[in-house]
């Protein structure tokens, strides 16, 4: 039976691939640069190389970067003496990560192909660790590409993955980002929405937690531990409420106390990490 489904994926992925084509030094630039948006993401990679490192895999491990963008991650894996796969739908991502592992003098153990996460080009447990950052967001569904890094996962095998969370703390008084303003009954959130929000081609889409958690195991995945990242900026009508330097203090300080499991802090970032494993035969 054709999959019905099939031409919008393919509509939506070429909206995305322009998207981050025409954007693609700027995703390498905010892990050079200060600021709210710049620290979530320099704040997620830190926490997702600590990920690894408390692993401990073998020397040589073979691990996936799914949607390697500039290549940050997959650099910082090989420098752990990883055997990297690096993979991205956009061709200047791809090159971008090329140039960057061949700079950091580690080309010898990044791979770097283009590929849709909907249909990795490995064959079933391949990997002893995949790593999908800032991707599922992007997606319409999760549960097939987790399906897929799932099945290329060995048992006992590890995934580190985010979702952009659906309650987040940084959005609580803005009317055109609060939750409660979202659901289609609210008439004003919609017509706020309508006349002032900004109007993009491709955007994130949002998880709740417990639909990120169920969709982990439907595909046979145990959640291991968890972070919340991202606390600013602080936004009223997309403005920003503070100086950004104050902003970015405040940030920092809520970042700190929720990587020290402060109840609500913990799940109400602008995204959620986690680590999560395909058990083993044995388990």
């Amino acid at each position: 039976m054709p999959d019905v489904n099939r031409p919008s994926l393919a509509a939506h992925q070429e909206m995305l691939d322009a998207y981050f084509h025409d954007d693609s030094p700027f995703w390498g630039a905010i892990y050079e640069r200060e600021g709210n948006f710049e620290n979530n993401h320099q704040e997620r990679l830190r926490l997702t190389l600590a990920m690894v490192d408390q692993l401990r895999l073998p020397r040589n491990a073979r691990v996936l970067d799914v949607g390697c963008g500039a290549g940050i991650a997959a650099v910082g894996l090989a420098r752990r003496a990883l055997t990297v796969d690096a993979i991205d739908s956009v061709q200047a991502m791809t090159q971008a990560t090329r140039n960057r592992a061949a700079a950091a003098s580690v080309e010898d153990r990044v791979a770097v192909q283009e590929g849709d996460v909907h249909a990795l080009p490995f064959p079933d447990g391949a990997f002893a660790l995949v790593v999908a950052l800032g991707v599922l967001p992007w997606l319409p569904k999760i549960g097939p590409p987790l399906r897929e890094m799932s099945r290329i996962l060995r048992p006992g095998g590890y995934l580190i993955a985010t979702v952009d969370t659906h309650w987040q703390l940084r959005q609580l008084f803005d009317p055109l980002k609060n939750p409660l303003l979202l659901g289609p009954q609210n008439l004003v959130g919609a017509f706020l929405r309508s006349r002032l929000a900004p109007r993009r081609g491709v955007r994130p889409r949002v998880t709740r937690l417990r639909e990120f958690k169920r969709e982990l195991a439907a595909q046979g995945l145990e959640l291991q531990s968890s972070y919340a990242v991202g606390f600013g900026p602080f936004t009223f009508f997309n403005r920003q409420i503070l100086p950004p330097s104050v902003g970015l203090r405040l940030n920092k300080t809520l970042q700190s106390m929720a990587n020290r499991g402060m109840p609500v802090l913990r799940s109400s970032g602008s995204q959620f990490l986690v680590l999560a494993k395909k058990p083993s035969t044995s388990d």
